[in-house]
Parts: C-alpha cells; structure tokens; sequence
C-alpha cells in the first residue's frame, strides 16, 4: 500500500469516527430561538418553547455553568423528600435541578450517593446493588473539578476521599464524545420529562430540563436526549432522574424559583414540583 493510499485509509476512517461520534444531532437545534438571560458571573440561563423533530412542542431550560466562576454540589437528604425550591433555598443556591433517583415513598436515594465528602447511609454494597440503567457517575472533588463517567463499584467510591460529592445515575448518554449504547428500557424508549448533566470543554457544565406528559411538551425518549446533548457539544452526559421529579430552581424568580413546568400535577404550569431527596446546586 503506497503512502499516499495509507494517509486516504487514516483520513477516511478518522471521519468516518468524527461524523459516528457526531451522528444525531438535533436537526435545525442551532436555529431554535432562545430567552437568554445571565444570572450571574459564570451562570447564564437559556430556555424556548419550541419544537424538535416532530409536531408536539417541547419546552426546554439549559443553565450553563462556568465551574471556574462557580460552585456545583449535591445536597441530600437521607430521612426525608423535599420541593427542589425548598431544598434549593436551604442551601442558599442560586439554582437547582432535582439529581439522583429516589424512593419517593420512604425517603433516601435509591443508588450510591455521597455529599460533603459523607455518605449517610450504611452498608452501601447491600443498600444499592447494580441496576442496569444506573451505569453513570457525577463526581465532583474537592476543587470543584466535575466528572461524568462509568460508574465504579460502590467500595471504590467509599474508599475515594477526593471526591466530595459522588452520585450514581443513569443511563450514560455520553462519554468522551461517543454515544453509550442504550438499554431497551421503558425508562430508555418512552417519551418522558428529563434531567441531565453534561460538560462542555474542560470548564462548563450543562444542566437542562425538558418537560414533559402535557400537550404542551410531550417529553422524549433517552435517544432523543442524547442527541440534544451532542447538539449542545457535551463530550460527557448521563441522565439524572426525570418524570415528575424534573424540576429546576433560580433563585428570585416567580413561582417559588421555578424555571420550567414539573408534571407531578399532571398541568403545564410551575405548580408541580414533586419532594425529591437530593438536588444539584450551583451558588
């Protein structure tokens, strides 16, 4: 094979890694009109009612983070469920979003979660085993710095101090700008309000809502997520708990703070926050 052959083999096949990795892209997103507004230093706000890859609206929220300017944590409550806006309020945030999955009836996360550098909760290998959809990790250490990965086992989290703040959720959407392989799920396929967190570069962080179950946003599945993460060039991304929980909180604005149209009452309006355990909080 000559070198000029060898060199159109490497090229072809980096393309072809490039446009795999970049497949799916929300077709027309970069045309989509936003309300932009900047909060604070390193903290904007973006939202749209608008319509993507069909004819049911969506109505969607993105805060954009620079974790250089600002600080993001988990805060949990082990014992009991609470509204994202209380939560949000009671730890002086300057937003939120809900975070992990839950037991909505008895309280406490229903996979591994450390906050402060704390886990709460014993026995964590027997209280929260493996889950196939929970295959994603946000770790957040103690500078701040902000990873989304595979998650590990349980012990390796226990026995990792540098990691303040450690929550397992799922399912990975996005890692090192490749597209993880869902599972057929009725979490994965259905349509459903959504939460997530992805990271753009080396320094910003996404968080997004889409809501969802109303005639007013309809709600997508977690390949349509997916995609709308790569439109917002996340490298990294995995889903957060969604449905009735998806919820996100800014501080002094209507509504208690609350930014987008939570479902648990089953309206589109910002009365139906649903008790979660742990949210994500920027300040």
């Amino acid at each position: 094979m000559t070198t000029f052959t060898s060199y159109r083999v490497f090229l072809s096949f980096i393309l072809l890694t490039v446009f795999g990795n970049l497949s799916g892209q929300i077709v027309h997103f970069n045309k989509i009109k936003w309300e932009k507004e900047k909060i604070t230093s390193g903290l904007v706000w973006k939202s749209s009612h608008t319509i993507l890859n069909d004819s049911i609206p969506q109505n969607i929220n993105i805060l954009i983070i620079n974790i250089h300017k600002r600080e993001l944590s988990l805060s949990y409550n082990p014992k009991e469920n609470k509204l994202v806006s209380n939560q949000a309020t009671a730890n002086g945030a300057i937003a939120a979003v809900n975070a992990g999955f839950f037991n909505i009836k008895n309280g406490g996360s229903a996979t591994y979660i450390k906050t402060g550098g704390l886990i709460n909760d014993t026995d964590t290998a027997k209280k929260w085993t493996k889950n196939s959809n929970m295959n994603g990790a946000v770790l957040i250490d103690k500078n701040g710095h902000v990873t989304i990965e595979p998650a590990k086992s349980n012990s390796w989290y226990d026995s990792h101090t540098d990691y303040q703040d450690v929550l397992i959720t799922g399912p990975l959407l996005i890692y090192e700008k490749g597209k993880i392989p869902l599972p057929s799920t009725p979490l994965a396929i259905n349509k459903h309000p959504r939460t997530s967190i992805g990271k753009i570069g080396n320094h910003k962080i996404v968080l997004i809502t889409l809501d969802g179950r109303t005639n007013q946003a309809k709600g997508v599945t977690l390949t349509e997520l997916t995609d709308i993460m790569i439109s917002l060039r996340c490298k990294n991304a995995v889903n957060l708990d969604g449905g009735g929980s998806t919820t996100m909180y800014i501080a002094g604005k209507p509504f208690s703070g609350i930014v987008n149209m939570p479902c648990d009452n089953k309206k589109f309006d910002h009365e139906g926050e649903r008790a979660v355990s742990d949210i994500l909080v920027v300040k």
